[in-house]
């Protein structure tokens, strides 16, 4: 029996960096995104709470906040606080970011990857090598 796959705050990054992207209809993998990046930043989207991003990436509520923290000390997301509640919405830094590391990441985490998606099908921003 295969033990418990270790994540890193890289590949938690990637992932929800490309939950977000898809929460947006955005193909990270898209040729010309960075042309197309200013029409996309303008359209509304409200964000995605901490919760959803929690239960995608099936993280503790500490575990959730370190990456969260991570993130948005990068710029690649910004925090939006609303009375109680908050949306995490990415950056056009943290959309360019998945679009141009998504091939290196799906490299190295290929195996992480793919046991963490292993119950719901890849999704389409990984890239299988080989």
């Amino acid at each position: 029996m295969a033990g418990k796959s270790y994540k890193d705050m890289n590949l938690y990054s990637c992932i929800v960096l490309n939950l977000l992207a898809s929460a947006m209809g955005i193909d990270p993998q898209q040729k010309d995104l960075k042309d197309k990046l200013d029409r996309i930043m303008l359209r509304e989207f409200e964000g995605l709470s901490k919760s959803e991003i929690m239960h995608h990436i099936r993280s503790n509520h500490n575990m959730t906040e370190r990456i969260l923290e991570h993130l948005r000390e990068e710029g690649l997301i910004e925090i939006l606080h609303e009375d109680r509640s908050y949306s995490i919405v990415p950056t056009r830094k943290g959309l360019l970011h998945v679009n141009e590391f998504n091939r290196f990441y799906s490299s190295i985490y290929s195996k992480q990857i793919e046991d963490h998606y292993r119950y719901l099908g890849l999704p389409s921003w990984y890239i299988k090598n080989g």
